[in-house]
């Protein structure tokens, strides 16, 4: 057995021990991460989280997405026109996704598909966008869902989206050049959350961060329809996210300890706070509004689907820290 090895096995669960990127490594039972350093010593950081956020072992992501610090924005030919579109076109994935009840990581997977697409057009039509939207959503059921979930999809939708389906579809891959398997703001969110984001010794009301946590994603479902969203890289939207749940809950939105565990340095580091930002002022604008248009406003972002209950409680938690 190696020297480094041996120094892991300090948190007794060496079997249960992750290696994420380069010196960082985390425990799934331990909830903690181990990082060395470039003498070999190991700093152990553990993390709190909800129960039902705790990883089973068979179940823990590669976080390959740590290295993600140099990934471009995507540049759109034609930002302005698009985002004239863009808001109609993802309140209809939300709608088609709820009725085929889709998970939230196929919803974010037809987002970034969409987005990708659209970066690469000059010109756009209303008709041809929704074509194109449901073609990523159908791609997307077939990559993240089961068999007959996406057969069932395809079954309902293609003769109504496309006469010459095949070739259509074969055309979608091809703009997105048979790129498929990606990661999503919602991937690096849920990596981030089931890792924990909260430090052993940091102050904290316990049962905030049970709501907080609960309530993170539907931010991050509410963020996806923003035109800014598409301003952002995947990694930054969620770091920026978890930056705002952490300054909820009375913490350092970012850091030394969570800097060095996410691997932001300090050239990227302008990114996540003016990324906070954003976030910051989305929310606080689609609090305002829920307060002053009630459950029509929630009911037009949300659409049919089974986060309304959730999208009230998180501009609730919103609006007692930045508007009330």
């Amino acid at each position: 057995m190696t020297d480094s090895k041996q120094k892991l096995m300090k948190c007794n669960h060496f079997k249960a021990i992750f290696h994420l990127f380069n010196s960082i490594n985390y425990c799934v039972i331990c909830s903690a991460f181990i990082l060395t350093d470039c003498s070999s010593n190991n700093s152990i950081i553990k993390t709190i989280k909800p129960d039902n956020f705790k990883n089973k072992i068979e179940m823990f992501p590669s976080f390959s997405w740590l290295s993600y610090e140099n990934e471009s924005i995507n540049k759109f030919y034609n930002k302005k026109d698009y985002l004239k579109q863009r808001n109609s076109i993802i309140k209809n994935i939300k709608k088609v996704s709820s009725y085929f009840s889709v998970s939230l990581s196929t919803y974010f997977l037809t987002v970034y598909y969409f987005d990708e697409i659209c970066s690469k057009f000059s010109s756009f039509n209303q008709n041809s966008l929704l074509q194109i939207s449901l073609f990523c959503l159908i791609l997307a059921t077939k990559f993240n869902e089961e068999t007959s979930k996406a057969v069932q999809m395809q079954k309902a939708l293609k003769n109504n989206i496309s006469k010459n389906y095949v070739e259509d579809e074969k055309y979608v891959l091809n703009l997105l050049n048979h790129k498929l398997n990606v990661h999503t703001s919602y991937d690096i969110l849920m990596d981030i959350l089931h890792s924990g984001f909260i430090f052993e010794g940091e102050e904290f009301n316990p049962s905030k961060m049970s709501y907080i946590y609960s309530n993170l994603e539907n931010i991050l479902y509410i963020f996806s329809g923003a035109n800014s969203y598409i301003d952002m890289t995947p990694k930054q939207v969620a770091i920026s996210i978890v930056g705002f749940a952490r300054e909820l809950l009375g913490l350092n939105s970012y850091s030394c300890t969570f800097k060095k565990v996410f691997m932001i340095d300090q050239s990227h580091e302008h990114d996540y706070v003016s990324g906070l930002e954003i976030i910051k002022k989305k929310i606080k604008i689609e609090g305002k509004l829920n307060n002053s248009k009630g459950n029509e406003t929630s009911s037009a972002m949300c659409g049919e689907n089974n986060f309304q209950k959730g999208k009230n409680k998180t501009i609730a938690i919103i609006c007692n820290k930045y508007i009330n």
